[in-house]
């Protein structure tokens, strides 16, 4: 356990895509610095490493024998996040795993039991629910401003935001599916605002590029509660031009309705120099520290895991669901998928 104020020691595995975010937030943070990276092509980590100063290895076992690496991003392909994440906790490092959690609700559970069983700190990166806007929303609705949440409508439209064909992403084999890849945020936003868990799913999805592409990158999912509450969760990856961003939050309450509807105040936006998934105003680097810190708290005993691991766990659950609807054009229960 690190000490109370000396950084705590954090290694990154993948220095591809997210993990930038990650790097630029441990540079602003005096809580926790970026001690080790390490990725597959180890030519790319070695350059990383040498721009962020800190040592680089080719594999995740040179990482983890690192006795600086006190804690682990996991910023890899989703069907390694299983993998790498119990071979993290086993060699007895806190944890960070980009979402999802796991492929399956038994992946997700295994990695919780691992964590738990060693008394180490295991987060999941949905950032979302560490942006201004979505905090603004809970604290609205935790004041009782709005009544007891009974509706929630959450809207992320973008532009093709993955680098082409041969992405992983676009092999539901690899990704999981939207849904599992870009759907957890919504889903884990949705039942963080109403307040309980979902009970059911059901979701429709478009080829919106290309009648070719082996998942939906547009797609909606219908979350049904047990307490009679709904929410309506759209994203899509597939807008012209391919800078275009939106998004929309709308919760309703038995007495009064918070909404943002302005697609130009906040996180994203609709812009002509470039996809702005985090705006210009430094919105999305204050979410990734945010969450960081957390961590951080979590890892010293100064706060709960952020979001809960059960919160995370569903979000799979939910994701899981939602595609086994897409193959079936039904309503799935969830947990309860036949």
């Amino acid at each position: 356990m690190t000490e109370q104020g000396t950084p705590l020691g954090v290694g990154i595995v993948g220095v591809g895509g997210i993990a930038l975010s990650h790097m630029a937030a441990l540079r602003t943070m005096t809580s926790a610095t970026l001690v080790a990276v390490c990725d597959v092509a180890a030519d790319h980590a070695a350059e990383v490493a040498h721009l962020e100063r800190c040592a680089g290895y080719g594999s995740v076992e040179e990482l983890l024998d690192d006795d600086e690496v006190e804690a682990v991003i996991v910023c890899t392909p989703n069907m390694t996040h299983e993998q790498l994440g119990l071979q993290v906790l086993a060699a007895g490092k806190h944890l960070l795993m980009e979402k999802p959690l796991a492929l399956t609700g038994a992946g997700a559970r295994s990695l919780a039991a691992e964590a738990t069983a060693r008394g180490l700190a295991l987060a999941v990166g949905h950032t979302h629910r560490f942006t201004d806007q979505s905090l603004a929303i809970r604290r609205v609705i935790d004041r009782g401003d709005i009544g007891v949440p009974r509706f929630v409508r959450i809207v992320i439209n973008g532009g093709w935001i993955w680098p082409g064909w041969q992405s992983w992403v676009l092999n539901p084999e690899l990704s999981g599916g939207h849904s599992l890849h870009n759907g957890v945020h919504l889903v884990d936003l949705a039942t963080w605002w109403i307040g309980e868990p979902a009970t059911s799913v059901f979701s429709v999805g478009q080829h919106a590029t290309s009648e070719a592409l082996d998942i939906y990158d547009y797609l909606v999912m219908e979350l049904g509660f047990d307490g009679g509450a709904a929410a309506v969760c759209e994203i899509s990856r597939g807008e012209r031009p391919r800078s275009a961003g939106y998004l929309e939050l709308t919760v309703v309450g038995a007495e009064g309705v918070v909404s943002r509807t302005w697609d130009a105040e906040g996180v994203l936006a609709w812009t002509d120099t470039g996809l702005t998934a985090w705006g210009v105003d430094g919105a999305g680097d204050r979410a990734f520290v945010r969450e960081l810190e957390a961590f951080v708290a979590a890892i010293r005993g100064d706060g709960e895991v952020v979001p809960p691991l059960s919160a995370a766990i569903h979000a799979v659950d939910i994701a899981v669901a939602s595609e086994e609807s897409l193959r079936e054009s039904r309503t799935i229960r969830i947990g309860a998928s036949a």
